[in-house]
């Protein structure tokens, strides 16, 4: 009998697994809703915030209000079982002719191979997008950010050096957890559109709402807009 209740617990565990989700009430954790999409809209302004209230770590407004895109992703480094890093965000363009900027597509970022994200170590990542070149990651296809676009450790508003050599980076990087890229080329992995996230919460795929200037922000989108316009000096109310 006692060798048969290993069996019996897994066969137990495996019809919980199955008939969970389909109680009421039972909310799946990694479902993605329109609610939860927006909330990372939200955080993705928070963490921006929260890096720029940094001393001597700041984002210089020049660069921010020449880039052509952005990028800002909270990853996860997984330290358990397996390695590796992952993370999820969001991206903006901004139109080469009127300045503005596009509403936030979905992006999920992988680097090797990850799995359970116990002791998991976070950071915010911001990739500054400085010209067409830097745009490749969110073009689709497969861009390896580092390897096949070179991306770079960006200055900071206190003590860094911003020269024509800067400004021509195509991908300039920059991280809440300390120099871990500084004075380094950094390597991050390939930017995936989440289609189904954007499909959910706009109707259109990725390249429509980057590029396409009829694809207008829902109100937390323009909170993200107005964030990035007055840390770029551009928003003065």
């Amino acid at each position: 009998m006692k060798s048969l209740l290993p069996s019996r617990l897994l066969l137990v565990l495996l019809l919980l697994g199955c008939l969970l989700p389909a109680l009421p009430g039972f909310a799946n954790p990694l479902k993605k809703t329109n609610e939860k999409l927006d909330q990372r809209i939200r955080r993705s302004a928070d963490r921006f915030i929260e890096m720029q209230k940094v001393p001597g770590k700041r984002l210089p407004a020049d660069l921010l209000a020449r880039a052509r895109g952005i990028i800002i992703l909270h990853k996860f480094k997984a330290g358990l079982i397996v390695g590796g890093e992952a993370g999820n965000g969001v991206a903006l363009v901004r139109d080469k002719t009127t300045g503005a900027w596009s509403a936030p597509a979905f992006i999920s970022s992988a680097e090797g191979s990850y799995g359970l994200q116990i002791g998991a170590q976070e950071s915010t990542i911001v990739l500054l997008l400085m010209n067409e070149t830097g745009l490749k990651p969110l073009l689709g296809g497969s861009v390896n950010i580092g390897v096949d676009v070179a991306a770079t450790a960006g200055p900071f508003d206190e003590g860094g050096k911003i020269d024509t050599t800067t400004i021509q980076q195509p991908i300039l990087v920059y991280s809440s957890s300390g120099g871990l890229f500084a004075g380094a080329a950094f390597k991050g992995g390939g930017i995936l559109p989440e289609q189904k996230s954007n499909e959910m919460f706009y109707a259109r795929a990725m390249n429509d709402i980057l590029f396409d200037p009829l694809v207008r922000p829902n109100a937390t989108g323009q909170h993200l807009i107005e964030v990035l316009e007055t840390y770029a000096g551009r928003r003065t109310n």
